[in-house]
């Protein structure tokens, strides 16, 4: 073979490589630590409007922490903590499709052209093009005119990436805040 084609069937080998190893999208443990600073389930929660994505065999599910602390305690109580439990839930595949669809709010597959557009694009053009601006630096809102199916997709891929994502009581609007500039 002359070097040309080799070069070339190196090349292609790499990229190959490279695509074949896409990395899983996980949430940082100090994202998932700094959810569940509030623990008093008992009362009212200032996170309590936090929406929690888990991704379990191609169906997401969106919950919230209280629906989670409660499955921890009823059923994995040998985790030390809430910290560790959720890890775990978030990053790790604990719960089985069940426990989730029985805390769930919403169920959902993940729309094939926003995920495309994530792997191609990225955050960066999701921000330009799914997201209004605040006056605040690190928060955004969902635009309206996007249908249910899309925004949810779109919230997931923000929670993936350090966002805590919540409804805005007032304007109806996702809020998504971005918690990875927050040291």
């Amino acid at each position: 073979m002359n070097r040309n084609r080799i070069k070339l069937l190196a090349t292609i080998v790499l990229l190959f490589s490279l695509f074949a190893c896409k990395k899983e999208l996980a949430n940082e443990n100090r994202f998932i630590e700094n959810l569940s600073n509030d623990e008093n389930f008992d009362l009212p929660l200032y996170n309590e409007s936090l929406m929690i994505f888990i991704n379990k065999n191609d169906t997401v599910y969106i919950t919230s922490l209280r629906q989670l602390y409660s499955i921890k305690e009823k059923y994995y109580k040998d985790y030390k903590d809430f910290d560790s439990f959720l890890i775990k839930v978030l990053n790790g595949n604990l719960l089985s499709k069940s426990d989730l669809i029985k805390n769930s709010i919403f169920t959902f597959e993940l729309d094939k052209n926003v995920l495309n557009e994530y792997n191609n694009k990225g955050l960066d053009y999701f921000k330009k093009t799914y997201c209004e601006n605040s006056k605040i630096k690190d928060k955004f809102y969902i635009t309206n005119n996007l249908s249910l199916d899309v925004k949810q997709s779109v919230m997931y891929f923000f929670f993936k990436n350090n966002y805590y994502i919540m409804q805005n009581d007032h304007s109806g609007k996702y809020v998504l805040i971005d918690k990875n500039l927050q040291k």
